[in-house]
């Protein structure tokens, strides 16, 4: 069984946008659940500002617990870029997430 959420969240003035999309799934009694984000700000910037580049940052956590039987994975990339339109200048800066939980199902999984 599978159960599916997506969200598509953007600002008033459309500077800040959340993609948000969720996945739960319990197949051979096993809970897996997945969510992931994006999130993107954008910034006008003056067009005679140094061109700063930032280094993507990536974090990477992984635990798994025997005891409880569970297991869990979490990707995470924080960076920003530089866009040029005709005569605009933006800066958009990133986050994206990637999370995995996997347990053992309840007897009566209901999500």
């Amino acid at each position: 069984m599978r159960d599916m959420v997506f969200k598509n969240l953007s600002s008033e003035d459309k500077r800040k946008r959340v993609l948000w999309a969720s996945e739960t799934i319990n197949e051979d009694g096993i809970l897996t659940r997945i969510h992931k984000y994006l999130i993107y700000i954008i910034k006008e910037v003056e067009k005679d500002t140094p061109m700063k580049q930032e280094k993507p940052e990536i974090h990477i956590l992984k635990c798994r617990d025997t005891k409880e039987k569970t297991e869990k994975f979490q990707i995470k990339m924080k960076g920003g870029i530089t866009c040029v339109t005709k005569d605009k200048c933006f800066f958009v800066s990133f986050c994206h997430t990637l999370k995995i939980d996997l347990c053992k199902a309840p007897e009566e999984a209901h999500f």
